[in-house]
């Protein structure tokens, strides 16, 4: 059960599926529900609201602090909690983002608050703190050093601040190796300070090595990555080849590592316009981490239990075929899904499913043209979870051989018994010329078609 939804009900089985109607508002859109309600509900600035419709239509309301969440939550870096200390910062990108603030801060929503918020823009000269430690080469002399030879590594330490200088000539550079070894995986993070044009990596531990992240200069600027437990390198280097000497302040960096939890891994089909094409079989997704699309659906969509959708995931479907279609998540086992059908990021709803599968699985069939993109929206009610998304064909004709109704590959009589069968039906994908009727003429263009389907 979501644990916002623990201020709202136990675990009664009469409200067993109360969680699908719950909502996160922020308070402004609590305020416009409230109004259109004519509920009074004067909210302090720094609250957050659950909600939730029940069957008896009464409107639900939990109060939580935002400030108890998120007051030591920063807003310029990546953490595993919800939502930042600074309200002004936490409501924008939250408003654009989500995730951010139902989810954890992750390093998206920290790059989002460096653009969006003034907290996390820094107005003032850049000062280049003086280092604990320094590298270990000597400014000026060209060490070659690869994956391969990095012996004189500095091992980072977490909260010390490590200093060197990234020079630079017309023909070479200088490249410093850092390393840090941890027990777990960890959220590591290399906070870099300089004026000069210098970029910092994160690398793994092969040979050659795999870029986890990669940051350029700033003041500061930060780069992270979730790593794994045992040895990480970071390698600090001038990004031009610009005779830069030791004596130029543009040279001077210095470097901090901090390690914190690895935040949960953002889904990457989380949003409409963020949709994963899939095809005919099946498709496996994890919602787990999923936030929730204010797309509505229509009542007709309701079957006894609600119109809430959380968790959702979205992917988008081509049909190579002319007819109708089917998909389902009749496989699943962990959680009560849902589907809906659209024709597009906001467009016309083609079909939608709750419980239509034995169990918790659901199940729709939409009719599509040759070409044309249906968009597909997975989730469920109070918790997402592993599913399997099956998308098979029901009636449908091939795109350059529409009278093989039967996709044998070929037509023949077997096409003309079905046309038969069907004669008199209103449209549908054996209504070949499209007069709204499977008739006569249908079956004049199958004669006409009889043999092999081309290539």
């Amino acid at each position: 059960m979501n644990r916002h939804i623990a201020c709202l009900l136990n675990s009664s089985n009469v409200f067993r599926k109360l969680p699908r109607f719950t909502l996160f508002c922020n308070t402004s859109a609590l305020q416009a529900t409230a109004l259109a309600r004519h509920i009074a509900l004067p909210l302090p600035y720094s609250t957050r609201v659950i909600c939730a419709f029940v069957w008896s239509c009464m409107f639900v309301c939990c109060l939580i602090s935002a400030r108890t969440i998120a007051q030591n939550n920063p807003c310029c870096g990546a953490h595993a909690g919800m939502g930042c200390f600074n309200q002004e910062c936490n409501d924008t990108v939250c408003l654009l983002d989500p995730f951010c603030c139902s989810i954890a801060w992750d390093e998206r929503c920290a790059q989002e608050a460096g653009v969006l918020c003034q907290v996390c823009r820094s107005t003032t000269e850049c000062q280049v703190p003086i280092p604990d430690l320094d590298e270990m080469n000597t400014c000026g002399i060209a060490i070659p050093q690869n994956c391969e030879n990095s012996m004189d590594a500095r091992a980072l330490i977490p909260g010390l601040k490590f200093g060197g200088q990234a020079w630079s000539t017309d023909i070479d550079r200088d490249v410093d190796w850092f390393e840090i070894w941890l027990d777990t995986p960890q959220l590591l993070s290399i906070e870099m300070w300089t004026t000069g044009s210098i970029g910092v990596a994160i690398l793994d531990d092969q040979c050659p090595p795999t870029t986890l992240a990669e940051g350029v200069d700033g003041c500061s600027s930060i780069t992270r990555a979730c790593v794994p437990a045992g040895r990480t390198r970071v390698v600090v280097r001038s990004i031009l080849f610009d005779n830069i000497s030791c004596q130029d302040e543009r040279s001077r960096y210095t470097i901090q590592a901090s390690v914190s939890p690895c935040t949960p891994v953002r889904l990457i089909n989380d949003r409409c316009d963020m949709a994963l094409p899939v095809n005919v079989g099946q498709t496996f997704a994890d919602t787990t981490n999923a936030t929730s699309e204010n797309t509505w659906l229509p009542t007709s969509c309701d079957d006894g239990a609600g119109l809430a959708f959380t968790h959702d995931a979205w992917f988008t479907f081509t049909a190579h075929a002319w007819g109708i279609f089917q998909v389902n998540t009749c496989n699943i086992l962990t959680f009560d899904s849902r589907i809906a059908v659209y024709s597009d990021c906001g467009g016309d709803l083609l079909a939608c499913s709750d419980d239509a599968c034995d169990g918790d699985g659901a199940m729709a069939e939409f009719e599509m043209a040759c070409g044309e993109t249906a968009f597909i929206r997975v989730g469920g009610w109070g918790v997402g979870g592993p599913i399997t998304l099956s998308i098979e064909p029901v009636s449908t004709s091939s795109c350059n051989c529409p009278a093989d109704f039967d996709s044998s590959g070929e037509v023949n009589s077997a096409d003309v018994g079905l046309c038969l069968a069907h004669f008199g039906e209103m449209g549908g994908p054996l209504d070949l010329n499209g007069d709204g009727e499977v008739s006569s003429g249908d079956l004049g263009i199958i004669l006409l078609s009889f043999g092999n389907c081309p290539l």
